[in-house]
């Protein structure tokens, strides 16, 4: 009996080590995603960005600059200084919004076409078309989301809340965002995507 107690402690003990291995190691992957999104966004991204947080010591004149929503959610909104942007419907829990948008796979650069795992813009489909990728049941048809209801991954519409109407973004995310841990279509697990939309209306 005392036997058989200590292989059940001795194999509890190894499947929690297991365990353990297995998160310190998912992540050191996930902070090293987030140490790239960040790096591309402050050196190669155009225009170059800054941090939010770094705005009040910059001295150019509305910079532009990401924001950090959590851990694993990085959004550029290019048109934030736009004039008369903060007279636009702005997006609310509850809000329906209808967007045009390309997904990507992140690999750190610049997205590109051959990136693209899903878009409903009518140029990238063409484009993706002259690659001669098989576009025949890709849709033009504006995404349509009611934040709070629609399935949507959770990066996306974090991202969206504080945006307005007209509002061109760029949203970095993990995995731990966007698919978790799993893999959807060619979009492998433990990937990091941006999607990059622009809000076409929002009906509060």
């Amino acid at each position: 009996m005392g036997m058989d107690f200590k292989f059940i402690i001795t194999l509890f003990a190894a499947m929690v080590a297991t365990l353990l291995v297995g998160c310190n190691n998912d992540d050191k992957i996930v902070e090293s995603q987030r140490t790239s999104i960040e790096r591309y966004l402050t050196s190669s991204h155009n225009p170059r960005l800054i941090a939010k947080e770094d705005i009040e010591n910059s001295i150019e004149f509305n910079p532009p600059f990401y924001e950090k929503i959590g851990l694993d959610l990085y959004r550029y909104i290019a048109t934030y200084y736009d004039d008369g942007r903060e007279e636009r419907a702005e997006v609310v829990s509850g809000a329906e919004v209808e967007l045009v948008y390309s997904a990507y796979i992140f690999k750190g650069g610049k997205p590109s076409v051959n990136m693209v795992y899903a878009t409903n813009d009518a140029d990238m489909i063409a484009d993706l078309a002259e690659l001669g990728l098989n576009v025949e049941f890709w849709s033009d048809e504006p995404l349509k989301i009611k934040l709070g209801t629609t399935s949507i991954i959770k990066g996306l519409e974090k991202s969206l809340l504080g945006c307005r109407e007209g509002d061109v973004v760029e949203a970095y995310m993990t995995p731990r965002v966007a698919y978790d841990d799993k893999g959807v279509g060619v979009v492998v697990r433990d990937t990091p995507v941006v999607w990059i939309y622009t809000i076409k209306s929002v009906v509060k």
